[in-house]
């Protein structure tokens, strides 16, 4: 589904991706991991160009995405992108957040219907009326992830989608992504749940200095880490 090649990304003097390369197969749930600062989140945004590459060739679909000309919009689409701040519009009611860019696209009792299905999946159904104001930080994590599902994405991106969140909504969120994961969709996630990477992922990837260090089967990942700085890491984390 995705294809990365030879992927760098300098803010100024500061290199932070130093040349990735990586495939992103349908259906799989990539989970990545590693300290802060290693370059995670940009790997992340670059694969839908929300950071622009300095280098190297993004392929989705076998379609070269960092072509310039590419019609970038119609690439997002079909990339659900979840952020770690929630990023819902304050002003307006969760079923306009939700609506808001499928109704651009088709009609809105259409946008509407399917809303009110994704919101009954996380059982929030009651809180299509209320404002982002009036939900709790997992509420509007849940909300955010289904804003994403609703433009009926081919896969989805999310950057640390837990991290803001109180401890004890952590599982609620969790919980809606485990279940998506299990309905097949193609997932790639940064994230500092090890558990999470551990029960969902298909593949874990180790992240540090702008590299891919190592990447393995959960199993074998946390099992048996073979690069000193994983060891390192996983000895701190878990």
């Amino acid at each position: 589904m995705i294809r990365v090649k030879g992927l760098k990304k300098a803010f100024g003097d500061h290199l932070v991706l130093k040349g990735i390369d990586y495939e992103i197969k349908k259906g799989e749930k990539i989970v990545v991991v590693g300290p802060s600062g290693s370059g995670k989140s940009t790997f992340l945004r670059c694969l839908n160009l929300l950071e622009k590459p300095t280098e190297g060739e993004i392929w989705f679909e076998d379609q070269l995405i960092t072509d310039p000309k590419v019609k970038l919009d119609e690439i997002r689409e079909q990339m659900g992108m979840v952020f770690q701040q929630f990023n819902l519009f304050n002003n307006l009611t969760i079923l306009k957040n939700i609506t808001l860019a499928p109704v651009k696209l088709k009609l809105k009792e259409e946008a509407d219907e399917k809303a009110f299905q994704l919101l009954d999946r996380i059982g929030l159904r009651d809180k299509a009326d209320a404002y982002p104001s009036q939900l709790s930080g997992g509420q509007k994590q849940r909300i955010a992830i289904i804003r994403a599902l609703a433009m009926n994405p081919k896969m989805m991106l999310f950057d640390e989608p837990t991290s803001a969140l109180d401890p004890e909504m952590v599982g609620e969120v969790l919980a809606v992504m485990k279940e998506l994961a299990d309905s097949g969709m193609t997932m790639f996630v940064v994230t500092h749940e090890m558990g999470f990477a551990r029960e969902v992922g298909t593949r874990v990837v180790f992240m540090d200095d702008g590299q891919i260090l190592e990447e393995n089967t959960p199993q074998e990942f946390f099992a048996h880490p073979q690069n000193p700085r994983l060891q390192d890491f996983l000895s701190k984390v878990l």
